[in-house]
Parts: C-alpha cells; sequence; structure tokens
C-alpha cells in the first residue's frame, strides 16, 4: 500500500466530525463545550470519556486512552492506522491513492462492487421457489433459521454451468472483470462459473465488505467445499469466517472461540455463542493470529475431536501463542462436532465446556504422554521435545518458566536439562529476551514514566495548545534537554511540523505518532493546558525550571570529573573543570 499524503490525512481529519463519529458508537452528551459518555474502553459507572469537538480529540479520564479520529477506530474497531484513514475517507469523500499489488496500480472498486452484486444475486437465488429449493431445504435440516442466513449473508450458485456468468454479462461486466474476481473458470473447452449447485458463504473483511466467496456441494461435487482463489481483495490466511459478525461479542466476551466449519460458526452463533470464528478451512496463519488479537487477548480453540482435528489444535496453538494470546483448547466428546454437541448439550452445557477447557500446557503434555512411552527415559525425553518447541514460543518469561518447570516435573527430568533443550528450541526467542527493560515495560508503566516531569509535562502542554510558543525557547532551551523521550518525540514532530506547514493541532500531531499511548499523552495534556492559568506566566516558569534542572545536572557532571581529575593527580584538567562549574555556578547566579 503507497503511503498516504498527509495532506489528505489532514483533509480527511477537517472533513470529519468527532463527536458524530463518536456517537455512531456511544451515546454522547452535552457538557458545556464538550461531549461526556461512558468510556467504550472500559467499564464504568460514571461518565469519564470527554469528546471535544473544537480540538477534534477525545480523552478517557479513567484509563487514560485518548486520540483523534483516527485512533479512536483503530482502538474500538481493532483496525490498522491506513484502515482507519481509508474508511474515514469514504465515509468524507476524500480520493485517496490506490493500494498496489506488484507494482500494479488500477483500482480495486469495480471488483469490490462486483463481488457485492454478486452476493446479492446468490442471496436473491436462495429465496427463489425453484433455484434455492434444494439449498433452503439443506440449510433446514442443518437447522439454519431465515435470521442466521441473513445475518451471514447466505446464499446459492445456480446448477448450471453458466449462471453467472451470463448474468453478470446482461449487466455489462467484462469477463476480464469476471476472471480477476475468481468467479468464473477458464477451461480447455471455454468458461465456466466456478460455484455451481453449491450453497454460498460470503467470506467478508471486518468491515463486513465481500472479499470472495465459500462453496459447499449440494450435488455430491468434489471438493465438498471450494473457496475463492486468491484475488486483489482476498489473501488466504488474511481474514476470518464470521469475525464481520462477531466482533463486537469477542471485544466483549475479550475471548474469541474458534472452529474448523462454515456451519460450525454459524450455527453457534445462532444459539448465542456469538464470539465465534472460522479459520476458512486451511490451517490457521499468523496474519489471522494477529487479526484476532486485535479484539481479545484470550482464544478457545474448538476444533472437532478427530485426528484432523488434533492436527489443527496443534498448529494453531504455536500460532497463537507465539502472538501472544492465552490459548485453551475445549475437550469436545470424541466425534462430534461443535454444532453436534451444542445441539445435544445445550447452551449452558456447551458454555460450561468452555469455561472447562484446557490450558495449552495440559493439553501438549497429555498429548505428548500418550504418543510417547514415558515409562523409559528415552520415551520422558521425546514428550519433552514434543513441548518445548511451543513453550520456547511463549512470549512471557514467568509463564515461559513455570511451564519449564511443571514439564521437567511431570516427565521427571532435571529442570536444569530441560532448561538447556528449551534454549536451543527457542533460538530466536532467546534473542528477543535480550531487548532492553525499557523495551519490554508494559504499556502503562511507559505512559507513568511519560508524566513524570511536572515542567516538562505543562511545557509540552503549552505549546500544543499554542504551537507558536515555540519560540520562546529559542536561545534558552533545547527540546534535547527535554528528559522525557515520549514529551520529546512529541515536541519534536510539533517543531517539524511548524517547520513544514506553519500549522500542528494537536488532532494532527496525534495522527503523526505511531505510539497510541503518546496519542493519549497528546489528549490528556490538551486537557491539562486548557486548565492552566496565567499561561504565559507557566510557560517561563516551565523554562526557568527546565533549564535550571539542567544547568544542576551539568554542574554536578562537571564535580564528579573534577573529583575523579584531582584522585588521579590530573592538575591541569583539574583547573580546567573548576573553571567550567565556576561559570556555570555564577551564571546560574546571576539568573
Amino acid at each position: 500500500m503507497p503511503l498516504i499524503p498527509e495532506h489528505l490525512i489532514d483533509e480527511i481529519q477537517s472533513r470529519t466530525d468527532i463527536a458524530e463519529l463518536i456517537g455512531r458508537y456511544v451515546p454522547l452528551k452535552l457538557s458545556g463545550r464538550h461531549f461526556k459518555a461512558n468510556c467504550p474502553f472500559h467499564r464504568e459507572k460514571t461518565p469519564s470519556f470527554m469528546v471535544n469537538p473544537a480540538k477534534q480529540i477525545f480523552h478517557c479520564f479513567g484509563c487514560g486512552v485518548g486520540g483523534n479520529v483516527f485512533s479512536f477506530l483503530m482502538q474500538h474497531d481493532r483496525l490498522s492506522f491506513p484502515e482507519a484513514v481509508r474508511q474515514l475517507a469514504d465515509h468524507a469523500g476524500v480520493s485517496l491513492p490506490e493500494p498496489s499489488e506488484q507494482g500494479k496500480s488500477e483500482s480495486t472498486k469495480p471488483l469490490a462492487e462486483l463481488l457485492a452484486q454478486t452476493c446479492e444475486y446468490f442471496e436473491r437465488l436462495l429465496q427463489h421457489p425453484q433455484h434455492g429449493q434444494t439449498a433452503r431445504a439443506y440449510l433446514a435440516k442443518r437447522g439454519v433459521t431465515e435470521p442466521t442466513q441473513r445475518a451471514f449473508r447466505l446464499g446459492v450458485a445456480p446448477s448450471g454451468w453458466r449462471g453467472l456468468l451470463t448474468a453478470a454479462e446482461k449487466r455489462g461486466v467484462t469477463q476480464p472483470l469476471l476472471e480477476a474476481s475468481g468467479l468464473i473458470v477458464k477451461g480447455p473447452k471455454g468458461t465456466y462459473d466456478r460455484f455451481r449447485d453449491r450453497l454460498i458463504f460470503p467470506i467478508m473483511d471486518v468491515r463486513g465488505r465481500i472479499v470472495g466467496f465459500g462453496g459447499r456441494s449440494l450435488d455430491a461435487q468434489e471438493p465438498k467445499y471450494l473457496n475463492s482463489p486468491e484475488t486483489a481483495l482476498y489473501r488466504k490466511g488474511q481474514h476470518l469466517f464470521g469475525l464481520a459478525q462477531a466482533k463486537e461479542a469477542i471485544l466483549r466476551e475479550q475471548t474469541a472461540v474458534l472452529v474448523e466449519g462454515y456451519f460450525d460458526c454459524v450455527l453457534l452463533a445462532q444459539e448465542g455463542i456469538a464470539h465465534v470464528v472460522s479459520p476458512l478451512g486451511t490451517a490457521l496463519t499468523v496474519e489471522q493470529a494477529a487479526l484476532l488479537k486485535r479484539y481479545a487477548p484470550r482464544a478457545i480453540l474448538a476444533f472437532d475431536p478427530d485426528a484432523a482435528g488434533e492436527t489443527a489444535t496443534l498448529r494453531g496453538i504455536d500460532v497463537l501463542v507465539e502472538q501472544g494470546l492465552e490459548v485453551r483448547i475445549a475437550r469436545l466428546p470424541a466425534g462430534v462436532d461443535p454444532d453436534e454437541c451444542l445441539r445435544s448439550m445445550g447452551r449452558p452445557a456447551f458454555e460450561a465446556l468452555l469455561a472447562r477447557s484446557m490450558s495449552v500446557f495440559d493439553m501438549l503434555i497429555e498429548t505428548a504422554i500418550s504418543r510417547c512411552d514415558v515409562d523409559h527415559i528415552e520415551g520422558k525425553v521425546q514428550a519433552a521435545q514434543f513441548v518445548l518447541p511451543t513453550i520456547a514460543k511463549v512470549p512471557d518469561a514467568m509463564l515461559r518458566s513455570e511451564y519449564l518447570r511443571l514439564l521437567a516435573e511431570r516427565l521427571a527430568l532435571d529442570e536444569s536439562a530441560v532448561a538447556t533443550e528449551l534454549a536451543k528450541s527457542g533460538r530466536r526467542l532467546a534473542a528477543s529476551l535480550r531487548m532492553t527493560e525499557p523495551e519490554r515495560q508494559p504499556a502503562a508503566s511507559r505512559r507513568d514514566r511519560s508524566m513524570a516531569t511536572g515542567a516538562e509535562q505543562l511545557l509540552t502542554a503549552l505549546i500544543i495548545e499554542e504551537p507558536q510558543r515555540l519560540s520562546a525557547l529559542q536561545g534558552r532551551l533545547s527540546l534535547e534537554e527535554i528528559r522525557d523521550a515520549a514529551l520529546r518525540r512529541i515536541l519534536i514532530q510539533v517543531s517539524d511540523m511548524m517547520s513544514a506547514s506553519g500549522q500542528a493541532t494537536a488532532a494532527q500531531v496525534m495522527s503523526r505518532l505511531t505510539d497510541a499511548e503518546e496519542q493519549s499523552i497528546v489528549a490528556m495534556l490538551v486537557e491539562l493546558a486548557q486548565t492552566t492559568a496565567s499561561k504565559e506566566g507557566a510557560l517561563e516558569e516551565c523554562i526557568r525550571r527546565i533549564g535550571a534542572k539542567t544547568k544542576q545536572q551539568r554542574i554536578e557532571r562537571l564535580q564528579e570529573q573534577l573529583r575523579s581529575a584531582e584522585a588521579s593527580g590530573r592538575h591541569e584538567t583539574v583547573q580546567q573543570l573548576l573553571s567550567q562549574v565556576q561559570e556555570l555556578v555564577h551564571h546560574e547566579e546571576e539568573r
């Protein structure tokens, strides 16, 4: 995807009313010049979430989250920055450079429109008295109700070889576009529909836009399930079936239930297990795990309890664990898939089964013991080697250490020897363990550290409110003297924007910050500036205090060097350092 020019980002922002945007998600009440609401990012009884229309920002005094129109959409809908920009651009009527694929710059809009029209075509056919009869009977047999059919936009592909092709050509759709969509196939005997006599499951992105289709055979065709090929809009392994319908429930439950099949997903959702998705019939991918993590920290794998399901579970565990998700495994009765299990047990019992799901460690050690002869030392070693690669992927060092201890204990092996094998299994992870402590600190700790210096905090707040105040620093205070790294980055961003365009609103500054915590800091500082009296005097006092602290630190460093020089008998160096100390002290006394 090409970089989106900053002037277009600013234009989108200026055309978007932040109160109108956030009001689509939470009810806002006018409170003075601001709007107030219960925070959508944490549970609270008393509203502490404020929307500032004048500044085009939001800030929650309860959980500290804050930002602009883009960061709200990113955090609420778990979108990337480019995705949020493009969604708001569509709403604001701003044209953006089209995403390119391997240098191609042609628009995907006609393809998206064709897929949307095709979905409607399949839906209409499902309701057709003749063409949809077999599919409706099959859905009734599986227990899929009409409201569920509409929620997932189920449809049917006609039984002929050219039904869709003919209908599309009548609408003026070109054959090259049909080929690009994956809806037709060019064979030795001509061109024909890819999906024929199949129940259709539309594949959607997180925004509910159609990107492809899955088809279940209704006439014993092979394969039983057929998905769209990769296109400019559909990339295998980058989408999750049902996520568009499930994302709100996943956010609410902070858990996603993963099942293998389309019907498992549809029928569990129908029965009230709404936080359920499917990896579209493929092995779970890193991209799918990363997408899932946007919405929840926890995943329960409820794959079919057969050999294929066990293999899918083991693969899925590694991918999810490596992304930092907490993974649990639901123990379904043998020979029963999730849909059948739910129908036979009822929802309360099924939910209890999910609540009793196994930890990753317990599942792995149980599988290893069943596969290896742990009555002999060789079998114990094999069992440990089966489990260790997954443990090596666990990002949390304390949890990884506890798993290691439990593994050694369960298999009666020497813990230090198991630790040695773990290091071999996780060389890549071992490298990440050498990260510096600040890099590994949680976000909340970084935020607390960023707010440590009162004078620096107020100085930054006053400059964000009125960027022209930067001129007061000239010749008196360098931005490099701001010790807090986050505040320094924010001020440098403001300075760069003022140099480039003479403009730097708080909302624009946030758009150029990649760290969500730093965006929240900006939102908090805007509120701080608005509650500060005698602002110009406060600015002068901040400059004086930060400058004085910088000089004091310089004096202390020189005094330390002076003591070292005296101890080593470097008399010339002593005189030079003493002169520098006296000059700084004298200058401070004059001030």
